[in-house]
């Protein structure tokens, strides 16, 4: 079964354009290692700089891949690029799914 999760962040309003950028090209091989970590959807979504980040995964797959995922370098490379674009007086949130409409038949 798929896991769905909802963070929220938010980008330093001097850097929203960077990110969009960086966004519009989001690295093929940084796609296959987030597939291969059993996430099956990834979304982010802005509202001024507000940032929702919409995650689906493999429930099976993702934990013992989660390990691996955190040293992976395009992973590392990544994350260490789109840091400096996040506010750091904010804390990041997760959100819990609390209902799910199934879908139909």
């Amino acid at each position: 079964m798929n896991k769905r999760v909802i963070q929220m962040a938010r980008i330093k309003p001097e850097r929203l354009e960077e990110y969009k950028e960086h966004h519009r090209h989001v690295w093929p091989e940084l796609e296959a290692v987030y597939r291969r970590a059993g996430f099956t959807s990834l979304s982010c979504f802005l509202h001024d700089n507000l940032l929702l980040i919409y995650l689906e995964y493999d429930e099976a797959l993702y934990p013992a891949s989660s390990a691996w995922l955190e040293v992976n370098e395009a992973q590392v490379k990544w994350q260490a690029m789109m840091k400096p674009m996040a506010d750091p007086e904010f804390t990041k949130m997760d959100f819990e799914e609390v209902y799910r409409m199934e879908e139909a038949p």
